[in-house]
């Protein structure tokens, strides 16, 4: 994507996929803030660790939380009202170290997992796609993924909601990556429906990923049959009947009903009270303030570093990462290929169906990001933004061949990639 070629620009370098995570980590254990040079091995306010001790001991309940912050109250016990499924991976961990885990080393690895399977993705996709990527762009997206999205600061923070998020994205990938390597092989077919099904059980919005993923199989395969593409269907599909029912079973064994998750019991914070209680937890009524807040509001400015003011409710994910500022020419000049075609756009059907695929799964789950009483409070940048980011990361990637047509594209891209680097820098400093 840029001009300086840092790397050879022939076979792609293996060792690239480990060195952008070996370098994260540098920052992700936070050794580059004087006065917090060690691993946080502390236990944090982290309730999946805590349901899965719950569940060592036969419990849906949780007994042993630091505080009863943001759970759910009834029948005199505690539960969570997030999805299950982290706890499920705590599990094993839980029962092989005991309850007082390093929460934050933990996310932090998965964080740097994250970094490598997105890095697989796209040598995947440019593979795939004859996107001609080249390895300089390896590198650069690796370390704009790792260091230059919310994903930076929150692989670093071991409480729950950053759990969720961050560990929701390893198994976004992992589905993506087994689909991409599937071929027409039976196996990593149900792998990555499984990795999706856990996926959509960590972060709920997370459902509307299958849009991408279809549109990715279908590209890859165009010449699929309705008989064949059915059998497909129902392989990828049977992990996610089978967490539905088991959810399912989650929520009537602790509320009596199968499709109750506990919100309305919840103990929030007296923040959010009023707006629940007029609006409800999930609302239109939120979607203005929500996507104002979370895509066009600026951060706030001062003299003094960081430089940037802390604001609980955040600022557009935009200019925390304003690599994604490209999006705007990219779907300029997109469009223009549909219409009247650009002398050097070649007009790959497959391209345009995994370009597709990105909105489809991008923009519903932004809608029920934007349509829920939070904005991720307290936050630096959009936090709950991430949960579509890659789709939008891929769309670029994807039209990369377009954007080439504006003159020194390839350094805009390169300094808007730094510029997101120093802004999340400044938000991991931050928090």
């Amino acid at each position: 994507m840029f001009e300086p070629m840092l790397l050879n620009e022939g076979k792609t370098h293996k060792h690239l996929f480990w060195l952008v995570p070996f370098i994260c980590l540098f920052f992700y254990f936070d050794w580059v803030k004087p006065g917090h040079k060690s691993i946080d091995l502390e236990p944090h306010l982290n309730y999946f660790r805590d349901l899965a001790d719950a569940f060592l001991h036969g419990r849906l309940d949780v007994t042993s939380t630091l505080n009863d912050r943001d759970l759910v109250h009834f029948n005199n016990k505690l539960y969570l009202y997030w999805p299950p499924m982290p706890a499920v991976v705590y599990t094993p961990l839980v029962a092989l170290f005991g309850p007082q885990l390093p929460d934050a080393f933990i996310n932090i690895l998965f964080g740097l997992l994250n970094i490598w399977l997105f890095m697989r993705i796209v040598h995947h996709l440019n593979q795939q796609f004859n996107l001609n990527l080249h390895n300089p762009h390896l590198l650069w997206m690796g370390f704009f993924w790792g260091l230059g999205t919310v994903h930076f600061y929150m692989s670093m923070e071991g409480t729950v909601w950053f759990v969720s998020q961050i560990m929701a994205q390893t198994f976004l990938f992992s589905s993506v990556l087994l689909l991409l390597k599937s071929k027409d092989k039976v196996v990593p077919l149900l792998l990555s429906g499984l990795f999706f099904a856990a996926a959509a059980y960590t972060r709920n919005n997370m459902v509307f990923v299958v849009f991408f993923l279809a549109c990715l199989y279908l590209a890859m395969h165009p010449k699929l049959s309705w008989k064949n593409g059915i059998g497909k269907i129902i392989i990828f599909g049977i992990p996610f009947t089978l967490f539905s029912l088991l959810n399912a079973w989650y929520n009537y064994a602790r509320f009596g009903d199968y499709f109750e998750n506990g919100i309305q019991y919840h103990l929030m914070n007296p923040y959010f009270y009023e707006n629940f209680k007029q609006n409800g937890y999930f609302s239109t009524y939120y979607l203005s303030h929500n996507f104002y807040t979370e895509v066009l509001h600026m951060p706030t400015f001062n003299s003094s570093f960081p430089f940037i003011q802390k604001e609980d409710e955040g600022f557009g994910f935009i200019w925390g990462s304003p690599l994604f500022l490209l999006l705007i020419p990219a779907i300029v000049l997109q469009i223009r290929t549909y219409s009247v075609g650009i002398k050097g756009e070649v007009a790959i059907v497959s391209q345009r169906l995994v370009r597709m695929g990105c909105w489809l799964a991008a923009l519903p789950i932004a809608f029920v990001i934007f349509c829920i009483m939070g904005t991720g409070w307290y936050q630096f940048c959009a936090r709950y933004t991430l949960d579509f980011q890659f789709f939008l990361t891929v769309y670029l990637l994807f039209s990369w061949q377009v954007l080439s047509l504006i003159p020194k594209i390839k350094w805009i891209a390169l300094l808007l990639i730094l510029a997101s680097i120093v802004i999340q820098f400044l938000g991991a400093w931050i928090y």
